[in-house]
């Protein structure tokens, strides 16, 4: 039976942006609408409005969550109601005095934490560390009030379990996914097949996307080229994402004298452009200190690209060492140069892992992720 479900959403950020939360809640609306369910949005955005910085961010988002549960009333009835991260707190802790205003009985809330604020707090500095500190507290008030929690990976499930005090059962894992079917539609730019080695005609391309926060640690990618280039390797290195962390990260390029090697696009709005980029790539990497799950390396499997990553966060789960990638220990800034050498110049392991990413990704397909929402959404059992 259709469900009508109602999203809770006050994250502005579009995908462009580099943002994985603003691609997975895409991804869920759109594998729901596919299975004939209706998708509200309650959002305090308008289309292609800009984003406001830190700060008055987070103003808006609580204001906006003042507006929830009358939004919630105005709008109904559902069957569901879905809210990210902190959307929802203050709906959520009335949970057991929720009413909709003609009495009927509130519908389920199932909160997804895409990522755990208390855990990128740790990687955070300033104004965005006390910012990540508060989304933490009512990330937690929102969890302890909702009637299911749903967290990408079982390194999210752990965090959660030890941050905000969840019992195991109250947690259910369902992984992130990606839209295939627009891949295979894509046009794109012929991949070499099989992969030569680096020469200066054809040197070695590597891509990095990511929202530029410190805890992606974009800075030790740039540090590691050195050792890349006297290991007699051509590299081009292109960054894809705007963040904070992007000025700070050009004037290192800067000081290292990498800018004839390395591209810095910022946020980049058009998909096909950003396809193309990865379509083009020799290898991917994202040496992050903290990912809840990692969206951008489903990309790169489907792009058919061998990568190299740390051995932190939910990554591990995500990228199979020695199978799809390499993973290093976080921070490593010469075991990074090292990995990215070894495959530089090993085509033929690159592409085993490329065909071996294109075989892993089948199984995070949108319909697959859908089903998987629906069951921990409405299933009592314990956690996936």
């Amino acid at each position: 039976m259709p469900l009508r479900i109602a999203f809770l959403n006050s994250w502005p950020e579009p995908s462009h942006e580099g943002s994985g939360t603003a691609v997975s809640i895409g991804n869920l609306a759109q594998g729901l609408s596919h299975r004939g369910h209706e998708v509200v949005t309650l959002t305090p955005w308008k289309e292609g409005g800009r984003t406001p910085g830190p700060l008055p961010l987070l103003f808006h988002r609580l204001h906006f969550n003042r507006s929830v549960g009358r939004r919630i009333d105005d709008t109904g009835p559902f069957d569901l109601v879905v809210g990210f991260d902190m959307d929802g707190f203050l709906w959520s802790r009335r949970r057991e005095a929720r009413n909709s205003g003609n009495g009927r009985k509130p519908p389920p809330f199932i909160l997804w934490l895409k990522g755990i604020a208390s855990d990128e707090a740790r990687f955070a500095r300033g104004t965005d560390s006390l910012i990540l500190s508060l989304a933490a507290r009512l990330e937690s008030m929102n969890a302890r009030g909702a009637d299911r929690v749903i967290v990408p990976s079982r390194y999210s499930a752990e965090v959660a379990e030890e941050v905000y005090g969840l019992e195991r059962g109250h947690l259910h894992v369902v992984p992130e996914a990606i839209d295939l079917e627009a891949w295979e539609r894509t046009p794109s730019v012929p991949r070499p097949s099989p992969p030569t080695r680096p020469s200066e005609a054809h040197p070695f391309r590597i891509l990095s996307v990511a929202r530029q926060y410190p805890r992606k640690d974009t800075e030790t990618l740039l540090r590691a080229l050195p050792f890349v280039r006297r290991a007699g390797v051509p590299v081009r290195l292109t960054i894809v994402g705007g963040g904070p962390e992007l000025p700070r990260l050009r004037k290192v390029t800067r000081t290292l004298g990498l800018s004839d090697v390395v591209s810095l696009t910022g946020p980049l709005e058009e998909r096909e452009s950003l396809l193309d980029l990865y379509r083009e790539a020799d290898l991917f990497c994202l040496p992050s200190l903290q990912e809840g799950f990692g969206i951008v390396f489903l990309e790169a499997m489907a792009a058919g690209l061998p990568i190299v990553a740390a051995r932190a966060g939910a990554t591990p789960e995500v990228v199979t060492d020695g199978v799809i990638g390499q993973l290093v220990p976080p921070g490593d800034i010469e075991e990074l140069g090292r990995a990215l050498g070894e495959l530089a110049l090993n085509p033929a392991l690159r592409m085993r892992m490329g065909e071996a990413g294109i075989r892993r990704v089948e199984g995070y397909s949108l319909d697959r992720h859908t089903d998987r929402f629906l069951e921990a959404a409405t299933d009592s059992g314990a956690m996936a």
